[in-house]
């Protein structure tokens, strides 16, 4: 890791440790930013124990947190704007923003990249139809599920794949989800897609994601056993623990108490929507 020696530093820097603790992070966020990080990492760079190389903070979804402004203090974007002028010259930020919240990114001097703009950026395009290309060339199963039984010669089969990719990638509108989601239910024989018109083909993300709950949940009773497992991982400002999560259904649970193994067994129902963290 190229900041290893930050790491040692902060080690051996018991004070420094202080600063960025969540106390500290939470009281004054602007001197733990500062003498926490910016300033060991400046001195660490001048002393020739960093690397002269570029290093990149990424942050998503700056838009997420002017959902939840605080009363007080600084959003994420107004922290950085505050900041940047103490950033190493080394040290480089990625953010990204939807495209309808971009004016809360105008106070930061960054350089503007759009990856909604697929008819005026054909990079955008050449990077998804390859992705598809490359699911489609990879998996038997969707090509069995998009090509015509008719279609035996080769050629014939080359011309619909061709025509299924160009097809996708127009309903994808620049989403690498929406691509990995459509092409996911082909290969797993959710979607057969054989016609011309590729009628059954889904044309938005919720239709998706509504497709895969149908298949996941056929019944509002098999639903109920993970409806408040969702409410909490969709209302928390941040992602949650599993043991966090199980005390906060039970909290909703007022005439019932939901044992750990019960809990386990309902959480595994969601593998492929949530994702947990250790």
């Amino acid at each position: 890791p190229h900041l290893i020696a930050y790491r040692d530093y902060l080690l051996n820097e018991v004070h420094l440790q202080n600063n960025i603790s969540m106390k500290e992070c939470i009281v004054n966020p602007d001197v733990a930013f500062t003498r926490g990080i910016l300033e060991p990492l400046t001195i660490l760079q001048k002393s020739g124990k960093i690397e002269n190389q570029n290093c990149i903070i990424l942050i998503d979804a700056l838009c997420e947190a002017e959902y939840h402004r605080p009363d007080q203090g600084d959003t994420i974007t107004s922290f950085l704007a505050k900041h940047l002028p103490k950033f190493p010259s080394w040290l480089k930020v990625i953010a990204t923003v939807r495209t309808q919240l971009h004016d809360i990114t105008k106070q930061l001097p960054y350089k503007r990249l759009s990856l909604d703009s697929v008819e005026s950026n054909e990079h955008l395009q050449k990077d998804l139809l390859d992705y598809i290309n490359f699911r489609l060339c990879n998996s038997p199963s969707i090509q069995n599920n998009v090509i015509s039984t008719t279609a035996e010669k080769q050629e014939s089969r080359n011309i619909c794949q061709h025509k299924f990719s160009q097809h996708l990638l127009q309903l994808c509108r620049g989403s690498f989800l929406f691509a990995k989601l459509t092409l996911d239910l082909l290969e797993r024989g959710h979607l057969v897609a054989k016609s011309s018109s590729y009628k059954v083909l889904p044309v938005s993300l919720a239709q998706i994601y509504l497709l895969h709950f149908n298949l996941r949940f056929p019944t509002v009773r098999s639903f109920d056993k993970v409806t408040h497992i969702l409410s909490v991982c969709l209302a928390a400002l941040y992602p949650l623990t599993l043991i966090e999560i199980y005390y906060s259904v039970n909290a909703l649970l007022t005439d019932t108490f939901l044992p750990w193994e019960e809990f386990l067994q309902r959480f595994k129902l969601l593998s492929g929507f949530l994702v947990k963290r250790l």
